[in-house]
């Protein structure tokens, strides 16, 4: 079983493509509603609550957790898989969002660095959350493997907070203008939308955005990251039935009302201790 850790509902956006990607794994996701958002927290706050995300998950029997949340994978991940895990859970595995997306930014791999390739060259616009972007995670990382790239960052401050209280169309779209306008796009090419909440409004982002920008698919992009990962590490793949539970810090009432209204109106979001089989195969 593949655990799949967020800060709330975004994360669903992967875990979709995930299963799309992968129909024959077990996956259980775990949304750390209660605390969400993550991107105004200290980086304290967040390796500590990524730290108890992840364990929960591994506690249950996921020897492999993916932190679908770019926040906890700019902040946190590092320091977990270098200070803890193998102390806590020796031969389990921690892999972010980050790593796949550097390497489809720059077309560069990640083993590959500084003066080793040029990689891409451009501007690219990287919108996130406050704390992803003050991680600078993404702009160092790009600039080993790219420096010819240009990534113009831009924060989101709100957005995350608008989509898990369910916002409607229009506010929705009045944030995500007011980010865009406050841009230069001359000479952009493509948009990385880097939080996992942002695919759940995509449509707002790609109205938002000139029709030549490219926007980049996060999901499958990080979906075909684990698919080449397990490929290349079996023991971590063994393949089972397709199941799928979905577990919540939060209400899973009113969890389930939002994250239904982006994804699937079959989503089960229920407290940890619980046993239900979500009804989405």
């Amino acid at each position: 079983m593949i655990g799949v850790f967020d800060s709330g509902s975004g994360g669903l956006t992967i875990l979709k493509a995930l299963r799309e990607a992968l129909p024959n794994q077990d996956f259980l996701y775990y949304g750390d509603h209660a605390n969400a958002p993550y991107g105004h927290r200290s980086n304290e706050q967040i390796v500590s609550l990524t730290k108890a995300g992840v364990s929960a998950l591994m506690d249950a029997g996921c020897e492999l957790v993916i932190l679908a949340c770019n926040t906890a994978a700019a902040v946190a991940l590092r320091t977990l898989q270098q200070n803890w895990l193998e102390s806590h859970y020796p031969g389990n595995r921690i892999l972010g969002v980050l790593v796949p997306m550097v390497e489809a930014i720059t077309g560069v791999p990640w083993q590959q660095e500084r003066h080793t390739h040029l990689g891409q060259q451009g501007r690219i616009l990287l919108l996130a959350t406050q704390k992803t972007i003050a991680s600078g995670a993404y702009s160092e990382e790009v600039a080993k493997r790219a420096p010819r790239l240009e990534l113009i960052p831009k924060a989101c401050p709100g957005l995350v907070d608008a989509i898990e209280g369910g916002a409607g169309p229009n506010p929705l779209s009045g944030l995500i203008n007011g980010y865009i306008s406050e841009l230069d796009l001359n000479g952009v090419s493509a948009a990385v939308l880097g939080c996992t909440h942002f695919p759940l409004v995509e449509d707002r982002f790609r109205d938002a955005l000139p029709d030549d920008v490219t926007i980049f698919s996060q999901p499958d992009v990080v979906a075909r990251s684990l698919s080449d990962y397990l490929k290349r590490h079996p023991a971590f793949g063994a393949p089972g039935s397709g199941t799928l539970h979905l577990l919540t810090s939060g209400d899973p009432e009113a969890v389930n009302m939002v994250s239904r209204s982006f994804l699937d109106d079959r989503l089960n979001f229920e407290k940890p201790g619980h046993s239900h089989v979500s009804g989405s195969d």
